[in-house]
């Protein structure tokens, strides 16, 4: 961790951006937390909340239609018993007719009190089940029945006692008016039996409505629970999955998720954080490899400029000792005085080198623009084109406020891509513009190179892009170059008209802060 730490304080110009997302998140998470703790949130919305309440719904579903068809049933059984009674008074009364025939067939005892004993029992089962036939047939006059009943039972039993007593006439009426009592007492139970059934039909159609209407509810109640699933769940996924396919094509955006639940949020974050991450590991091996290329190409100028001064204090030592007899003290100081600065010029060129490509902590301080630009021009001076001038009008008091080594970089960059610019022959001028109201200045880079066309001014200054021919450009100079400048909190803009050059303005501080 401490290792991952230091590193990152290598290259402060990228972490500074990186640490500037993650306040400004850091913010954002606890203004929510704030609000959500004083109340301006009742409903926090997660994933997790929606499964639970989602869940919640479909039990309270389930269980509403469970209790709904439970007493649907209870309702049908307790009508299933009163309709066991019915069928038991039906069933009773023909019994009762059917021995009531038999007794007049044959005159047997045994077949009266077998008609007397379904009598009684259908008068008890009249009786005890009056409110439940009520219920069941509210057209059914049971008061009627049940006096039907105790009119035929006060018949049979005269009939019985008065059989050998009365006239065959009035017997013959007597038992006339039995059978029509019985006659009546068998439709009216019928009648009971019919509307029994049909209750129970209508009973069992309407269980079935409820079954097939509750299998409608859970199909719909399921769909709409996928759908809203897979609104507020599956496509900030998609989105997340989206996202990442664009990372790994190389676009380092921030994630756009359109969700506001909490592990979305979170993973979101998570993501965001990696991606910043991979950003800033990219970045610092863009730069490095950038600083590497540019290296490359220096190296080549300083070797070429190094042989002057090395051919200088060879010539000069083969005189010293051709001549070291004869000893002319005022000639043998002038050559040593040429050696040292001949050797002081390479040393100069050295140290500019390694200075470059040292890795230092990004920290600015106070340097004289003309000292910075020198050293950067004589970087390069050995692998210019003898038919490219630069002229730098820099004033010596010119000061500027930043990192020595990344701001050279810049310079190179500019100076090399103005160079490169310019076909034959041509000028590059570098020159300076003080803003005292902001404590700025204005460093112009300006060529008189093919220029950039109108087109294309727009992204120059993204990653990869290049106008050189292919093998000749990175596409990153400019990139690196507009992403130190921004770490210096300046500015860098650009002019070119085709066939005529191009201008680069760099604005900086003059002073910290």
């Amino acid at each position: 961790m401490q290792h991952d730490v230091n590193e990152k304080l290598k290259y402060p110009e990228i972490l500074r951006s990186y640490n500037d997302r993650c306040s400004n998140r850091q913010s954002i998470a606890k203004c929510n937390m704030i609000m959500i703790q004083s109340g301006m949130f009742r409903f926090r919305s997660s994933i997790q909340n929606k499964v639970r309440y989602g869940y919640y719904i479909c039990i309270a579903m389930i269980t509403f239609i469970a209790f709904l068809n439970y007493f649907n049933l209870r309702t049908i059984d307790k009508k299933l018993t009163v309709s066991f009674i019915i069928s038991d008074f039906f069933e009773t009364t023909l019994e009762m007719r059917r021995f009531e025939k038999n007794y007049f067939l044959y005159k047997d005892p045994h077949d009266y009190k077998e008609n007397l004993l379904y009598t009684e029992k259908a008068e008890a089962l009249i009786r005890n089940s009056r409110d439940a036939i009520r219920k069941l047939s509210p057209d059914t006059d049971v008061d009627a029945i049940e006096k039907l009943i105790r009119t035929y039972k006060n018949q049979i039993q005269e009939y019985h006692e008065q059989r050998e007593k009365m006239d065959p006439v009035s017997l013959m009426a007597l038992e006339g008016r039995i059978r029509e009592a019985g006659k009546k007492l068998v439709e009216a139970t019928e009648g009971i039996s019919i509307a029994e059934r049909s209750y129970i039909l209508s009973m069992i159609t309407f269980s079935k409505r409820v079954i097939f209407i509750s299998m409608i509810l859970v199909i719909f109640a399921g769909v709409l629970i996928g759908q809203f699933f897979s609104k507020m769940v599956v496509r900030p996924l998609k989105q997340m999955e989206d996202n990442m396919q664009r990372i790994a094509d190389g676009q380092f955006d921030k994630l756009r998720i359109g969700s506001v639940d909490t592990e979305i949020i979170s993973l979101g974050n998570a993501c965001s954080r990696m991606i910043e991450e991979i950003e800033f590991r990219q970045k610092r091996f863009i730069m490095q490899s950038e600083k590497l290329v540019t290296l490359g190409t220096m190296v080549s100028g300083v070797a070429h400029e190094l042989n002057n001064p090395l051919s200088n204090i060879y010539s000069s030592s083969q005189i010293l000792q051709e001549e070291i007899h004869e000893c002319d003290c005022t000639y043998t100081h002038e050559m040593l005085t040429q050696i040292t600065s001949e050797i002081e010029r390479a040393k100069t060129m050295v140290q500019s080198l390694l200075e470059f490509s040292r890795k230092t902590d990004f920290k600015r301080k106070p340097y004289f623009l003309k000292n910075l630009i020198d050293d950067t021009i004589r970087l390069i001076h050995g692998d210019l084109p003898a038919k490219v001038e630069i002229v730098a009008d820099i004033p010596g008091s010119a000061v500027i406020f930043v990192d020595k080594q990344r701001i050279e970089q810049v310079f190179l960059n500019l100076i090399k891509n103005a160079v490169d610019a310019i076909p034959d022959e041509g000028r590059v001028s570098i020159r300076t513009e003080l803003k005292k109201d902001v404590n700025e200045m204005d460093i112009i880079f300006e060529d008189n190179g093919a220029g950039i066309e109108p087109e294309k001014l727009d992204k120059i200054f993204d990653a990869f892009f290049t106008t050189k021919d292919e093998g000749k450009g990175s596409g990153l100079g400019l990139f690196i170059a507009r992403e130190i400048i921004e770490d210096h909190r300046g500015t860098i803009r650009v002019k070119s008209i085709p066939d005529k050059g191009t201008t680069f303005t760099v604005t900086l501080p003059v002073k910290e802060g």
